[in-house]
């Protein structure tokens, strides 16, 4: 069925990047765009008017994960100071035989939960990292985005010792059980409904993962013909921490091991020798990650939380480093990471004219698809994939533009998206989800994240001043204010 969108601004692609088309068309018959341009004078089945709307490629989000992230919830504006900067270290860690927080969660809502969050907000193309199941598989394909999954591996998990000190309890034979785990879900899912799922092999962090574990998995990423996705650069701890266990920066690790190449993405990246906390001079972080082609998945917003920046957007670009963008854990709206990455940017550069709005804009589209090595994707022109956002421009907030890539990304939210085409189907309409109880699943979520709050072991408490955070700290729930 051929399906045209006329009367908006279109961003079409042409001669290797964006074009703005005011009043523009696009058509596109099943699965793929077969006309971008002016007015469209062919036969058509359905017509879609789009004045007053922006129409843009569907977003590719590189790094995020499918939970309701009620660990990382309940941690923020608190935490340890020791662990300089990061949050995720308050919530992974536990003492010998205890199950952190977050593992705890029931694994199926959070996937629901996000998952339809993600493509709310305008994702069509997600690569999550690590916690899916083929449930997880089964509800991507009922909604129709377009994922890369795998559940991830690692050799070590983090431990705290008996006065609260961070450490590691290694399993090398865990992170290999790992790893043919996610070779075997991959050989199972890889190409299911209609080739919207994939798989990419996730060794979780670089702390966590042995260099073998590493040289087996680029050995079996490259058997596969799959890509590859960890955790690096998070944190100033992990970063000395590989200095003292190898003697090199957590990129030359992942180097040395084989496993930065243009099929590998690189979540967060954010303590490099470029960085100035890290403070090691004549540091070659961002000439290897630029001579290996590796793609860094920039999460402003997360570490914007933590008080902590890239060093910087603009400045790895300028290395020759595909830089994409993810949401990493919550809100999930790619909409509003362009606007935090453009502007902590600015700041950390003391220069305004860095990290313009068009981008950020290409991270969250071309740098994406190059990221995933996909001419298909993140674009609009004849032959791409039918992967296409409509935006309603006519909000109060948004207010008046001349130029709408400006307007999305200096005032726009996932609130703005009215709809979302995926593979030709249209997945989101009237800023909807297609068959899905959106108010049932946001009670679920919270209900989900009431249950984990309430069973927050007392050894949690003790990590974090009373000041910070203390269970007082939360009024009782249900409670009838007089």
């Amino acid at each position: 069925m051929r399906t045209v969108i006329h009367g908006g601004d279109v961003i079409a692609y042409h001669d290797g990047g964006h074009r703005l088309l005011r009043g523009g068309s696009l058509a596109y018959d099943n699965d793929r765009v077969v006309f971008v341009g002016g007015a469209y004078t062919g036969p058509s089945d359905h017509r879609i008017d789009a004045t007053g709307k922006l129409v843009i490629p569907g977003l590719i989000n590189l790094h995020c994960h499918a939970t309701t992230e009620a660990s990382g919830r309940l941690f923020a504006d608190a935490g340890r100071r020791d662990f300089f900067q990061t949050g995720f270290l308050n919530y992974q860690t536990a003492p010998p035989g205890v199950a952190p927080m977050n593992a705890r969660e029931h694994l199926d809502i959070g996937n629901r939960f996000a998952l339809v969050e993600l493509l709310r907000n305008g994702c069509t193309t997600i690569v999550e990292l690590g916690a899916v199941n083929d449930a997880t598989v089964a509800f991507a394909g009922h909604i129709g985005i377009r994922a890369y999954l795998t559940p991830g591996y690692r050799s070590a998990s983090y431990r705290l010792g008996p006065e609260g000190q961070l450490g590691y309890e290694w399993d090398e034979e865990a992170g290999v059980r790992g790893l043919e785990r996610a070779q075997a879900f991959i050989r199972a899912h890889q190409g299911a409904h209609d080739g919207r799922i994939r798989g990419m092999l996730y060794p979780l962090q670089v702390d966590t993962c042995s260099p073998e574990l590493f040289r087996a998995t680029r050995k079996a990423a490259d058997e596969l013909g799959v890509g590859i996705s960890t955790h690096v650069g998070q944190n100033l701890v992990e970063f000395h921490e590989m200095l003292r266990r190898h003697g090199k920066t957590p990129v030359e690790v992942l180097d040395d091991a084989g496993l930065l190449g243009p099929d590998t993405i690189l979540g967060h990246c954010l303590m490099t020798t470029s960085h100035r906390l890290a403070a090691l001079p004549a540091g070659r972080d961002l000439e290897i990650l630029a001579l290996r082609q590796a793609t860094v998945a920039h999460c402003p917003l997360v570490f914007a939380r933590r008080g902590n920046a890239l060093e910087s957007f603009h400045g790895y670009r300028a290395a020759g480093v595909n830089v994409g963008l993810g949401t990493d854990t919550y809100p999930r709206d790619l909409i509003s990471e362009m606007r935090w990455a453009s502007l902590l940017c600015k700041v950390v550069e003391h220069d305004f004219t860095v990290a313009t709005a068009a981008d950020v804009f290409n991270a969250a589209t071309l740098a994406g698809a190059r990221a995933l090595r996909r001419d298909d994707i993140g674009r609009l022109a004849p032959g791409a994939k039918a992967d296409i956002v409509i935006l309603d421009m006519q909000s109060l907030r948004i207010g008046p533009y001349r130029d709408p890539i400006k307007a999305l990304v200096n005032c726009g939210t996932g609130d703005d998206v009215e709809t979302v085409i995926v593979d030709g189907r249209t997945v989101v309409a009237g800023g909807r989800v297609a068959g899905v109880d959106e108010a049932a699943l946001r009670r679920e979520a919270q209900l989900e994240a009431e249950r984990l709050w309430a069973t927050v072991p007392e050894w949690h408490w003790q990590r974090v001043t009373t000041e910070q955070l203390s269970p007082m700290s939360f009024p009782p729930l249900h409670t009838d204010l007089q």
